[in-house]
């Protein structure tokens, strides 16, 4: 409703599962599958979709996530078609719910991301930019070109969507979920990433708007810990722990991290129902 689908582009960096296989059993005119077979990393292939790009709108998704419901991108990209100086939207990303221990861990501070993320500015916030769910203007990725040892990618077009004098608008409607890391290993790996991404944002940022973009109200973010630690203790000092190891350790690592980050397999599980 209110767009018409020009192209589905889908890019296999050096994949070693069925990724491609599958999509080949789609029959559809609009799909181009391009497959390589050694990988380089997301930001070399998302250069590579911008430069590509010819229609008037581009929504990006990443592979591990589930539609809610068939009006998503009609939900998403509608504040792009009403206002001309929107060029990028976020969605809504929400996990499933936690099957292993860790991933329900995980979820415990996920979830008080998820409240303090939509009051912050009305969800204009670089919290609510996550590339599970995003839209660009045309004419907005036509003019940027991605660092390629870039570790978080919609972090950078975020910043870049505001010191470029452009609109960042969320939708809380066009939602998505996806799956936390169930494991330990793979919290470790996505999250000393994460915690790395205001550090390096500073190197090609303002370092006074990227700590403005990531901080949340002080009193309020205690409060939302406090209250999810008294009605989920054991899980919270767990994550806790694990998650203040990962702050130290991108502290230690941030610059060897490149745009081909340790894959965090887990998160690819989407076969249980989902939590709404």
């Amino acid at each position: 409703r209110g767009f018409i689908i020009e192209k589905i582009l889908l890019i296999s960096d050096g994949s070693s599962d069925s990724t491609v296989a599958a999509a080949k059993t789609v029959s559809a005119d609009i799909l181009e599958i391009i497959e390589y077979p050694d990988r380089v990393g997301k930001s070399s292939r998302l250069n590579e979709i911008y430069n590509r790009l010819e229609s008037d709108v581009l929504v990006q998704t990443d592979a591990d996530v589930i539609f809610d419901h068939p009006l998503v991108i009609h939900d998403l990209i509608k504040p792009m078609l009403t206002d001309a100086t929107v060029a990028m939207i976020g969605g809504n990303i929400h996990p499933m719910r936690g099957q292993t221990f860790n991933e329900r861990a995980v979820n415990c501070t996920v979830d008080i991301y998820l409240d303090l993320r939509a009051l912050l500015r009305e969800g204009r916030n670089i919290h609510t930019a996550n590339g599970g769910l995003l839209a660009y203007r045309k004419e907005f990725v036509k003019q940027m070109t991605i660092p390629v040892d870039m570790i978080a990618n919609d972090a950078y077009t975020f910043f870049t969507c505001l010191t470029s004098g452009y609109g960042y608008r969320f939708v809380g409607s066009a939602k998505v979920t996806y799956r936390s890391p169930q494991t330990l290993r793979d919290q470790i790996r996505q999250n000393v990433r994460f915690e790395s991404v205001p550090k390096r944002m500073a190197i090609y940022f303002s370092p006074d708007l990227v700590a403005y973009e990531f901080a949340f109200p002080k009193r309020l973010f205690m409060w939302k810990r406090l209250g999810k630690a008294l009605r989920h203790p054991i899980l919270c000092g767990y994550i806790f722990c694990v998650n203040t190891y990962c702050r130290h350790q991108a502290r230690k690592n941030e610059g060897r991290l490149t745009a081909q980050w340790a894959m965090a397999y887990s998160t690819k599980n989407l076969t249980a129902p989902k939590d709404k």
